[in-house]
């Protein structure tokens, strides 16, 4: 962040700004930090350069230079991802903002903050073969929640505060996802003097006659406050749930991935123990690593619904209503177990009009403010209007089955001396001290996580691209949230940990630059199977040649000759060992790289008998 110190022109200055590139991108700025935007991913270029010169100059604006788009692009995500505020990117004119695209399409789906400032040619450059000029009108399409094109920058109080009134209407967009904001500017682009004959020339006394438009509202706030905020639903939608209650017995809740999870748990928590309901919590619906998560929020929900006593359907095994929060269901097991269920209704609850239902089970969809609604139903539960009487018997049986599944995987683990994905996550979930963060990589990393962490007590801050599930830029992500941490707990020295697979550290190689360029603080696991693991459960394995080819994606270089000389790297090759690395990580500033290399078979056949040996402790308790 610059420095507090610097400070815009005052009104009293003789020069309000030495052209107009310079006191519109100045507006623009201060507009969005008095909003509350803290943080700005800058890619170098000509075209952009007084929105740069602005943004370095802001007093509450951190300024971060990130030299290649795609990776800061991602890098802003993790960074929103942390922080829970938009982050805007700037970048200059042509191809720059189309290298966003992939980080645009996740933010979208998955509801992340982020402010896209794109530098353009003026009008009269377009359409006539103008150097770095393409159409950038509506360049991320229907992936964003709102575009707006600026006119052509004017000193004019009427324009200056449309350009006001656009940066706040930008943010609170942006609060729900990608918003994309277009910038022509034509030369000269520097902060220097022009004369007073130029069109781009900015009148001295603008100050005096528009000091609003020119230097903001005096008292600090944004040029248009904009209340927004979902709620409980109404009394007869509260009313009918609870009613609904009062007939059933085996209520179940399955809390899906969430960046909001954190922000409704508590009440979310109490309203399954009000109701007699056992949480599967998935990782990063940031319910199942958490102190505070109480006896009904399960960890084992995995390895609990691939068991005989879930998948023989029994009557008295299935529950009469399902609850959901979050995105659907990840893993395959749950999966496939729902598609088995017979009639069971099923309630989704979030934010928003999007469904989160890809196999269209849900009867009924409630689109509200999820901690008003769960504190409300818990209000009414409590003053004794409502009682509900379900089974305790069924919230127990679920209880015991997922310590059964634990303590089992833990003790078949003792007896496997060879490093595997099972153990590689159960150390990590040992390890992890109070407060750490995870961002793992999609495919089976993220997989592995849900099944095998499920010994972690420690409150931890996990996280992934859940919103479409790719392996792009998941080291620039991960940076992203390892900087946010640092920025909003600065004197934590609780850890962040990226965990991928090999491919996806191939994938992304280049923003491990990225670490020792910015000053970020993480821990890189890479844990190389010699390829694409998650096509090995795949149809494709039968075609054994394309498969091998196309599909594994066997690295042709090593781990160690992919990573930079720069770059710090610890082997591990058995569990004590990746302790070692894990702590000697912890406690070491800058970048971190332990490469733990597991045979991929192995790896297969362990694990199938691992969850078959838990099913049957299960099965038999």
């Amino acid at each position: 962040m610059t420095s507090s110190t610097q400070t815009r022109p005052a009104q009293t200055d003789a020069l309000l700004a030495p052209n107009i590139n310079t006191l519109w991108s100045r507006a623009l700025i201060d507009e969005l930090a008095r909003c509350g935007l803290r943080d700005i991913c800058i890619s170098p270029g000509s075209r952009s350069t007084p929105l740069v010169v602005q943004a370095f100059e802001h007093p509450d604006i951190r300024d971060i230079s990130i030299v290649d788009e795609r990776s800061a692009a991602f890098f802003a995500l993790g960074l929103a991802k942390a922080t829970g505020r938009p982050v805007a990117l700037i970048c200059t004119s042509g191809t720059a903002a189309a290298n966003y695209f992939p980080a645009v399409c996740e933010a979208s789906e998955a509801d992340i903050p982020l402010i896209i400032l794109s530098a353009d040619r003026p009008a009269d450059l377009h359409d006539c073969g103008g150097s770095q000029t393409m159409d950038q009108h509506k360049l991320f399409g229907d992936r964003i929640r709102w575009f707006h094109g600026f006119a052509q920058p004017e000193a004019t109080a009427s324009k200056l505060t449309y350009l006001r009134s656009i940066a706040c209407r930008a943010f609170t967009h942006a609060k729900s996802g990608p918003v994309h904001l277009n910038i022509p500017f034509r030369k000269p682009l520097e902060p220097i003097e022009v004369p007073a004959s130029s069109p781009d020339f900015v009148p001295t006394e603008l100050a005096k006659t528009a000091p609003v438009a020119t230097m903001g509202r005096p008292d600090g706030r944004p040029y248009l406050q904009i209340s927004t905020g979902l709620s409980a639903p109404d009394s007869a939608t509260i009313s009918a749930l609870l009613g609904r209650l009062k007939t059933t017995k085996r209520p179940m809740i399955l809390a899906g991935a969430d960046e909001r999870g954190a922000y409704y748990r508590d009440a979310l928590r109490d309203f399954a123990e009000n109701i007699g309901a056992p949480i599967f919590a998935e990782p990063t619906s940031a319910m199942r690593h958490w102190n505070e998560r109480g006896p009904n929020i399960l960890s084992a929900g995995d390895l609990l619904f691939s068991s005989p006593p879930y998948t023989a359907y029994s009557p008295d095994e299935t529950p009469d209503l399902i609850i959901r929060t979050g995105r659907a269901p990840l893993l395959w097991a749950l999966q496939k177990w729902l598609r088995n269920l017979d009639g069971v209704e099923q309630i989704v609850v979030g934010p928003t009009l999007d469904l989160n239902d890809p196999e269209h089970f849900a009867a009924q969809q409630i689109s509200c403010d999820e901690r008003n609604f769960f504190e409300a139903l818990n209000a009414r539960l409590a003053d004794g209007s409502q009682t509900i009487s379900g089974s305790p018997r069924w919230v127990d049986t679920h209880r015991q089955r997922d310590t059964v599944a634990a303590d089992t995987l833990s003790t078949q683990l003792l007896d496997i001396t060879q490093l595997n994905s099972a153990s590689i996550w159960d150390t990590l979930g040992q390890e992890l001290p109070e407060g750490a963060g995870i961002f793992v990589s999609n495919s089976m990393s993220t997989r592995h996580l849900d099944t095998y962490m499920c010994r972690a007590n420690a409150t931890l801050d996990v996280h992934f691209n859940r919103g479409l599930n790719g392996i792009d830029g998941i080291i620039a992500t991960g940076l992203g949230l390892a900087m946010g941490r640092q920025y909003e707990a600065p004197n934590d020295a609780a850890p962040t940990v990226i965990v991928i697979g090999d491919v996806a550290l191939r994938h992304d190689l280049s923003a491990l630059l990225l670490a020792a360029e910015i000053g970020v603080e993480a821990t890189v696991l890479v844990v190389d199977n010699a390829g694409g693991a998650i096509f090995d459960y795949l149809p494709i394995t039968k075609f054994e040649k394309v498969h091998e080819r196309h599909f594994t994606t066997a690295p042709p270089l090593s781990v160690e000759a992919m990573l930079p000389g720069a770059i710090t790297r610890l082997e591990a090759n058995t569990s004590e060992a990746l302790k070692e690395a894990l702590n000697e990580s912890f406690g070491t500033p800058g970048l971190q790289v332990i490469h733990v290399k597991i045979d991929p078979e192995f790896d297969k056949q362990t694990t199938d008998a691992l969850r078959k040996r838990v099913g049957a402790a299960i099965a038999s308790h």
